[in-house]
């Protein structure tokens, strides 16, 4: 088959969609189709000679911010319009395609759960209505509106619109409530994350967590809990140090540890106020999140939106056990209270802060809850992930292969 793939940018040298993608077409590649990728930018590309990438020109008004969006979306269809190809699979903030692979989730759904993080009504409108007037926001729903508005039958962006391939069943749901998706139209496989070819040997584990815990200033009886993540204020680090402030004093051996952006004034001041400066590691960047779970004893990660969160993923598979929001598509991996714990919302900070503590207190427990956590870790496997997207795709079967009957059947229902 030839098939296309569109995102405004690929590669392991801009984020984890955007690596998935390249290798989402090497899987395509090794089953036998003709795959061409549609991008804006690439980078830290390692392709097969046979997977074609076409950098699409947006012209003067691509060069406008607030129109980069909407420019690429109309240059990839014309592309895929044009090149005759049995399947188009979209990623991201596009319309002229089969199937949509919504790892960035449903925008509205966006919206709705970013404005949880204010807690004062009147900021909350106003964030709304900043969305609402915002060029590119409206740009976003235009795309949407391409997509999802009802065009032509039987084409991309027509009455049915894409096949969407949800990475949970929390953003499955907004693309039903939102779009008006049909459930037989859905499919939900959760986002995977590269695995070593060889787990780490205990002596290497050993030797990350002393390095790591060096470098956080942590003492051999200090209990860690992870929060690791670029936007502080989406992924929850506010309730998460007022959570932190409330065990910590009964707790002298808890310590957060923060990573990821290095923008940490404002939530230093909080934690400041709140009396937990000397209680907070505040590391930055890492370049091998390995290190950092490794060195740390949970995770705690209080998002206020993620569609599916790899650090979940990671974090499980270091053996972490994991406490989340129910705004967290990945929490739908856990257990609750088997290998972590999914709290309604994170303002929740006396249940938040209750979890934590009550891993902080229980080292059987939280042995436990690693064991657990580790115990699967081949589910998150990225391949895995890739080959259950394929099986998901209509009319394929999980090695890439096109099932004849399944795509006879779907003919006969258009």
């Amino acid at each position: 088959m030839k098939i296309a793939l569109t995102i405004e940018k690929v590669g392991s040298g801009f984020g984890g969609a955007e690596n998935t993608v390249a290798m989402f077409a090497r899987v395509m590649h090794d089953a036998g189709h003709a795959v061409t990728i549609f991008a804006r930018k690439a980078g830290g590309l390692d392709l097969p000679a046979g997977v074609r990438v076409e950098l699409l020109p947006l012209g003067p008004l691509g060069r406008v911010r607030w129109l980069r969006a909407v420019r690429f979306a109309q240059e990839a269809a014309k592309a895929v319009r044009a090149g005759g190809f049995d399947l188009t699979i979209g990623f991201n903030k596009t319309y002229a395609q089969d199937v949509l692979i919504a790892v960035a989730g449903a925008h509205p759904g966006t919206l709705e759960y970013n404005r949880a993080r204010f807690r004062s009504p009147l900021r909350r409108e106003l964030w709304s209505l900043g969305k609402r007037l915002n060029p590119t926001q409206i740009g976003y729903r235009w795309i949407d509106r391409q997509a999802f508005g009802g065009n032509r039958p039987g084409e991309p962006g027509g009455e049915a619109g894409p096949f969407v391939i949800a990475p949970s069943a929390m953003v499955a749901e907004h693309f039903q409530r939102f779009h008006g998706v049909p459930a037989d139209r859905i499919a939900v496989v959760p986002n995977g994350i590269r695995l070593p070819d060889q787990p780490p040997t205990p002596a290497e584990t050993a030797e990350r967590r002393a390095r790591f815990r060096q470098r956080a200033g942590l003492t051999e009886g200090d209990v860690a809990a992870l929060f690791i993540a670029w936007n502080y204020a989406l992924k929850g680090l506010e309730p998460l140090l007022e959570a932190f402030a409330k065990l910590a004093p009964s707790r002298p051996t808890a310590v957060l540890v923060v990573c990821g952006s290095p923008k940490t004034q404002r939530y230093e001041a909080l934690a400041e106020r709140l009396g937990i400066a000397d209680r907070v590691r505040w590391i930055g960047p890492v370049s091998d999140p390995r290190e950092a779970y490794a060195g740390c004893d949970l995770l705690a990660f209080p998002t206020f939106y993620d569609p599916g969160a790899l650090v979940v993923a990671e974090a499980q598979v270091a053996g972490l056990p994991v406490v989340t929001t129910k705004q967290n598509g990945a929490g739908e991996l856990l257990t609750e209270g088997v290998d972590g714990f999914v709290i309604d919302s994170p303002w929740a900070t006396a249940d938040l802060a209750d979890r934590i503590a009550r891993l902080i207190d229980d080292p059987a427990l939280r042995r436990r809850m690693s064991d657990a956590a580790a115990a699967d870790a081949e589910r998150h496997d990225l391949k895995r992930r890739l080959r259950e997207t394929l099986a998901a795709l209509p009319g394929f079967d999980a090695a890439g292969d096109r099932d004849e009957a399944s795509e006879e059947s779907n003919r006969r229902a258009a």
